[in-house]
């Protein structure tokens, strides 16, 4: 099990693997030996770099499943197989409290204010493509840098009210948790709610159709009380019905 470390998906603590997309997989591997009579030794493996972890279960061997908070669309299925969705996300754009509200989506009100401000991006993530369509559309003059985690987009937001950026609104919620004295805001007329998460694994892999049979059997694993008993253990009120698989 390869994880990019991004709490509460999937993160390190006292030298363990924890988070709920590692609860979710620990139940899978608990099925295989209950319906299948199969046993798994699992090794965990910890990447900083989103990319680097991309690229690792992409090019990794059969037995390889990426856990990593990865928004399914059409470009990385060419390259991954994807399991079916465990979380619903909404890609939130964030700026420092004191910017001004977008009320409306037109070049005019989103350059009045975005045009101010320089846009931080996760490396290669699809938080890249909606900065890339807000300077194609809306700011042609927009500046965009890269990072290599949603949490340094947030920490910058809240250190340099000049910058803002798309992050998971599970994200958000977890930066705001654990910084309460942080005045951020989501643009809301921004938000791109239709993405959904899946674990990733290499074209050529073992687990894609006992992965698919997991989650999809019976009435699915999404509608067991389990998988609601590890979203609450993991994530807040605010954001459980916004993010749950129904």
């Amino acid at each position: 099990m390869y994880y990019f470390e991004n709490f509460p998906y999937a993160y390190t603590e006292a030298d363990k693997a924890k988070g709920l997309e590692v609860d979710i997989i620990e139940e899978y591997v608990n099925w295989l030996k209950q319906k299948r009579n199969q046993t798994l030794i699992v090794t965990y493996k910890p990447y900083f770099q989103f990319s680097a972890f991309y690229n690792a279960v992409k090019t990794g061997g059969p037995h390889v499943i990426g856990l990593g908070s990865v928004t399914w669309n059409t470009e990385r299925e060419a390259e991954v197989n994807f399991s079916p969705p465990y979380l619903r996300n909404v890609a939130v754009l964030v700026t420092a409290g004191t910017v001004p509200t977008i009320k409306q989506k037109t070049p005019e009100a989103t350059a009045a204010v975005l045009g101010k401000l320089t846009a931080i991006a996760l490396n290669k993530s699809s938080h890249m493509n909606y900065l890339t369509e807000i300077k194609k559309n809306l700011v042609p003059g927009l500046k965009i840098t890269t990072v290599e985690s949603q949490q340094k987009v947030l920490e910058t937001i809240s250190s340099d009210p000049s910058t803002f950026g798309f992050v998971d609104i599970i994200a958000f919620w977890a930066h705001i948790k654990n910084n309460p004295s942080k005045f951020l805001k989501i643009q809301k007329a921004f938000n791109e709610p239709k993405e959904v998460f899946g674990f990733i694994m290499p074209k050529k892999s073992d687990h894609s159709s006992s992965l698919g049979e997991f989650f999809e059997s019976g009435f699915g694993f999404t509608s067991t009380k389990k998988y609601r008993q590890i979203l609450e253990k993991y994530l807040g009120y605010e954001i459980i019905d916004d993010v749950e698989v129904k």
